[in-house]
């Protein structure tokens, strides 16, 4: 369905965290994708993960925070995961996390800082969707449903999703929900770090890359957990996209070569592999189809259906996929 899909700016805000150089000045950024329709429509969070902020060198090359002129923008990176999912029906945001992960003040405190991030823009978000304002670039009064979130989070921002959806669970309050801390939905887990957290009973995506030279196949342990968990109600799907690296589905990453596939493998060597292009055509699709089907109740494709057969192509690509639930 047509779509909007704009960069907004809401300003320099001063957020508290532990640490001796006390709050931490953060730009509230991003990319934001609407429906032209009307809504009410889900909303879904896409999440970069934690890389280098691009800011100078300090004192004995140390890291330095803020350089907002100059800083990666790993927001812009997923853009085209955005515009994916707003033509699909979903209203898209992509904030930008660079001060979250940053070791440039204080120690790295990502813990703390992306929860904050991360619940100040859904804060505006709901704001917007009840008062009206511009402050975003596309109308959203009337046109959230703030009871239908779903998180993709890439990266370290796996692991955080994670953490958020089961910190949210019980936030089942209309005063949580319409500041936009109601319950996640669903999850959609991009090549995740997997650091401990449990994985909530959520229908969920795991997306894995076969040529992954920094998370590897950590991901597995969700599925894993899923697997033990005598309760469940809700799937877990994984699916391991042959050829693919870590990086290159954030389209920032690729443009600064960010390569990390191991190819001192045959099979992850250039010429074998997909390319950035196509790792992010497939995520776009993937995203697309698992939010429509958990937000907004649309037909899942085969690979998501846990009782049908186990498919080893999903949009032309090579994948493996495997299941809990």
């Amino acid at each position: 369905m047509p779509a909007a899909v704009r960069g907004y700016d809401l300003g320099r805000v001063m957020l508290r965290t532990p640490g001796p150089k006390g709050p931490i000045p953060v730009r509230l950024r991003g990319a934001i994708g609407a429906p032209l329709s009307s809504g009410p429509h889900p909303l879904v969070l896409v999440l970069h993960g934690r890389n280098e902020t691009g800011c100078p060198e300090g004192p004995l090359d140390t890291a330095t925070w803020p350089c907002f002129a100059r800083e990666n923008r790993y927001d812009i990176g997923l853009r085209h995961v955005v515009r994916s999912l707003a033509e699909r029906g979903m209203i898209a945001v992509a904030p930008s996390l660079g001060g979250a992960f940053t070791a440039g003040w204080g120690e790295p405190n990502d813990a703390d800082r992306w929860p904050r991030i991360v619940n100040r823009t859904l804060g505006q978000v709901a704001r917007e969707a009840a008062e009206g304002g511009d402050r975003f670039g596309v109308r959203l009064r009337g046109r959230v449903n703030l009871r239908r979130i779903g998180l993709l989070g890439h990266s370290l921002s796996g692991h955080h999703s994670v953490r958020a959806a089961r910190r949210r669970a019980a936030n089942a309050s209309p005063a949580a929900i319409a500041r936009g801390r109601g319950p996640i939905r669903s999850l959609f887990l991009l090549t995740p770090v997997a650091q401990g957290a449990v994985l909530p009973d959520l229908p969920t995506a795991i997306a894995l890359a076969s040529c992954d030279g920094d998370t590897g196949p950590m991901g597995r342990t969700y599925l894993r957990q899923a697997r033990r968990q005598e309760n469940r109600t809700r799937p877990v799907v994984l699916a391991r996209l042959n050829g693919a690296n870590h990086n290159y589905f954030n389209r920032k990453l690729a443009q600064l070569g960010a390569d990390d596939a191991p190819t001192g493998r045959p099979e992850c060597r250039r010429p074998r592999r997909l390319t950035a292009g196509a790792q992010q055509r497939w995520l776009d699709l993937a995203a697309a189809d698992f939010f429509a089907a958990t937000l907004r109740g649309a037909r899942r494709p085969t690979w998501l259906r846990v009782g049908a057969p186990r498919p080893s192509r999903v949009y032309g690509r090579s994948v493996l996929v495997r299941r809990a639930g």
